[in-house]
């Protein structure tokens, strides 16, 4: 009878045992899902985060060619300039309107040396080299490596640029694109400025 009861108590021990160790390995099965998803979920992120990030930062413009395309003496009528560019290392399109210019300058006239004015806009006039670089409605994004041009007319905005470009004046160009990256090209207009001038040299 005793030896019986034993007997029992060892397979109740080992019933309980094997139910433990089930229960166990089912709770160390869900925790490695969930740290398996967990794991999967930050990389998927950051892989996320790393190709916006790359894609803004590769976003920069090059200039290839700034010049002097209209001065005026008398007043800012008719001051521009243009600039040639292109995205060599976008991954994908630029929206045009994330694209933004200024051209900074000192206030003219006694006791103003230090004034900051500018004139400003964004790229949305700009077009590819086959187009007239002043359609608004040429195009809604830059595309990697294509040639664009644009006409910088210093009475933007709306008439409102306050930058009167004229003979021996320094001024300074930048470029932005939202989120991304600037540009900032410095420039001198010499006595002798005309149309034409090459801003880059």
């Amino acid at each position: 009878m005793e030896a019986g009861l034993y007997q029992d108590d060892k397979a109740e021990f080992a019933l309980s045992s094997m139910v433990t160790m089930i229960m166990i390995l089912l709770f160390s099965a869900i925790i490695a899902g969930l740290c398996l998803m967990m794991i999967e979920q930050s990389f998927m992120q950051s892989r996320t985060q790393s190709v916006e990030q790359s894609e803004t930062l590769n976003s920069i413009p090059q200039v290839l060619v700034f010049e002097l395309n209209g001065l005026n003496n008398a007043g800012i009528a008719g001051d521009s300039l243009y600039v040639m560019f292109k995205f060599p290392y976008a991954s994908g399109g630029v929206p045009d309107e994330n694209v933004r210019w200024a051209v900074m300058c000192e206030a003219p006239g006694v006791g103003s040396a230090n004034t900051l004015i500018y004139s400003m806009g964004d790229f949305d006039a700009a077009t590819t080299i086959s187009g007239s670089s002043s359609d608004t409605a040429a195009l809604t994004e830059f595309a990697p490596h294509e040639y664009y041009h644009i006409t910088l007319d210093m009475e933007s905005p709306n008439g409102n640029g306050e930058c009167d470009l004229t003979t021996d004046m320094a001024a300074t160009m930048v470029i932005a694109v939202e989120d991304g990256r600037t540009t900032e090209m410095g420039f001198y207009l010499p006595n002798d400025a005309q149309p034409g001038l090459d801003l880059m040299s």
